[in-house]
């Protein structure tokens, strides 16, 4: 911030840089690039700034910040691309659902999923098992079709007994201890389903990820955290990620979510916050509109704080450029994209982000330019480097170093 006098309606001089400033009395007051560090509260004051503060304190994250999903068996390696945490949901041929898992009662098939777990293991990631997919013959809902199509019947629904999906959750636990440490109960809850059941849109359209109720779904919650920390008293079990969050408050989105947290799991005195380590997201954004992503970030931060659970990490399990993907997009479009997202992530405080795929036709970065973009930032957000952040009006984001402010 700089303070200059003005008499007579003007000052003698005025800083040739600066963001934004104000006239007070015999005062002009004006944002400079200092100010990303450690603004005053006259900075602070100055009306209608073309920035957004994200972070005042120095940005760094770990390697394990960084996620990605593999779709193709053959690319589990990926070694262009810099990742450190990966997620089982929709590898090739679903071999990672409960129900390709266990297509029959108490008949098991490891064999591409043991693989899967060995070579991501060997290659030093930490993995998160998505516990999701009922087999038709286990489901409440057996005829039901849902996302998956017609081919796939009952998976959107909980299990008619909830002592299979106990066997489930410690087959996996017992199989894989010492290998998977993060386990996330569900995939996209929300996603037309109000905590009731299905929306009218989602019975319409069979575009749902899961057809019960908030109690179910917290039901399964506890039984997971028992059942896995039963074998695996170190695991930590991540929330179901909702998607479709939004910055402005009281979405529908958030509504679930506190409604999800608060519902009974059946045991009589607890509710799904009490079963969870970590919070999981899903952040896209609506049209990619990246200064839309602090304020989802804003309001998912508040949704916890109102749950009673704001000391819990929130991890993105699930994110890339949606409408248009990223397939879709220019080069330079799809990387100031993807390396905003992990600037604005990193410096909003979540805590890893899993991107969705690598090798996905439509959504992918493998044989991209982003790829290399991609690794530039994860290494630029692991170098100590960057002492601040801000998001611009116009969707740019700053970085503030010892050398001074930098823009992608």
């Amino acid at each position: 911030m700089a303070n200059y006098i003005v008499t007579s309606g003007r000052s003698a001089v005025y800083p040739a840089i600066h963001h934004g400033g104000h006239f007070i009395g015999n005062r002009a007051t004006f944002f400079l690039d200092k100010d990303f560090t450690n603004p005053d509260s006259d900075a602070l004051a100055i009306p209608n700034l073309p920035i957004k503060l994200l972070s005042t304190s120095p940005v760094s994250v770990s390697d394990r910040f960084f996620g990605m999903h593999v779709y193709k068996r053959s690319n589990d390696i990926a070694t262009d691309a810099s990742f450190y945490t990966v997620r089982s949901h929709d590898m090739t041929g679903g071999k990672a659902r409960w129900q390709k898992i266990e297509p029959y009662d108490n008949v098991w098939d490891f064999s591409d999923l043991d693989d899967w777990v060995n070579v991501h293991h060997a290659a030093g990631r930490d993995i998160l098992f998505t516990l999701y997919g009922t087999p038709q013959w286990a489901s409440a809902r057996p005829n039901e079709q849902g996302a998956y199509g017609p081919y796939n019947l009952g998976l959107q629904a909980e299990p008619a007994d909830m002592s299979r999906w106990d066997r489930f959750c410690s087959k996996i636990a017992e199989r894989y201890k010492g290998k998977i440490k993060y386990y996330e109960v569900w995939n996209e809850p929300n996603y037309y389903n109000d905590g009731t059941g299905l929306t009218a849109e989602g019975l319409s359209n069979k575009a749902f990820y899961f057809s019960g109720t908030f109690a179910k779904l917290a039901e399964m919650t506890r039984r997971a955290n028992q059942a896995i920390k039963a074998v695996d008293p170190t695991a930590k079990i991540i929330s179901p990620a909702l998607t479709v969050w939004s910055a402005t408050a009281g979405s529908s989105t958030e509504m679930y979510f506190l409604g999800m947290m608060a519902a009974p799991t059946g045991d009589g005195s607890t509710t799904m916050k009490d079963w969870i380590d970590i919070v999981g997201v899903h952040l896209y954004i609506g049209g990619n509109d990246i200064t839309k992503l602090p304020g989802m970030i804003d309001r998912i931060d508040a949704a916890k704080a109102t749950a009673g659970i704001a000391g819990k990490e929130t991890w993105d399990t699930e994110s890339a450029p949606i409408s248009p993907d990223v397939a879709l997009m220019s080069g330079t479009a799809g990387n100031l994209f993807i390396g905003r997202s992990l600037l604005i992530q990193a410096a909003k405080g979540i805590a890893r982000t899993i991107y969705y795929q690598y090798d996905m036709a439509s959504m992918g970065i493998k044989d991209r330019s982003v790829v290399t973009y991609r690794n530039r930032i994860c290494n630029l957000l692991q170098s100590g480097e960057i002492l601040s952040a801000c998001i611009f009006t116009d969707g740019r984001v700053g970085y503030y170093t010892r050398t001074g402010l930098k823009t992608i």
